[in-house]
């Protein structure tokens, strides 16, 4: 392989791009968080996959829609197979963007209530389960209980 690759660089950066090495199979995942048929803004959701791969997250817009891409954000999409749903309200940050940093910071926005319960925000905690299909766009909604 060594002398193949030697002979033929493009390949060696053809296969490295592929994420050959890998071995994840990923799919788009799109959808809407809402609550009592309203959509929620500023709501970060999270794909935790149940068995191995990196997590997929995005940022809900006005319309409380979402689509997912890893967190380095190479790829769009998430890991096939089952996941746990971690959701975090922004909100309760407010405008200052602080990263990893708030995830485990109390609320920094006193003037935000809570809009859906706090179990949602920890992958051990949150009841939410959501399978992600290969071979397809996956559109999968999120109604807050």
């Amino acid at each position: 392989m060594d002398r193949l690759l030697n002979r033929f660089p493009l390949l060696g950066l053809l296969l490295l791009a592929s994420g050959c090495g890998d071995g994840f199979q990923f799919a788009e995942v799109e959808g809407t968080v809402t609550k009592g048929g309203a959509p929620l803004k500023n709501v970060r959701v999270e794909f935790w996959p149940q068995n191995n791969g990196p997590k997929s997250t995005a940022v809900t817009d006005e319309q409380g829609r979402y689509t997912l891409k890893t967190e380095d954000g190479r790829t769009v999409g998430a890991v096939v197979g089952a996941h746990t749903v971690v959701l975090k309200d922004l909100d309760l940050y407010g405008d200052k963007f602080l990263g990893r940093k708030a995830e485990n910071m109390t609320t920094l926005n006193k003037g935000a209530k809570d809009r859906f319960p706090k179990t949602y925000g920890d992958a051990t905690k949150s009841d939410l389960k959501k399978t992600v299909a290969t071979g397809e766009k996956n559109a999968i909604n999120i109604e807050i209980k």
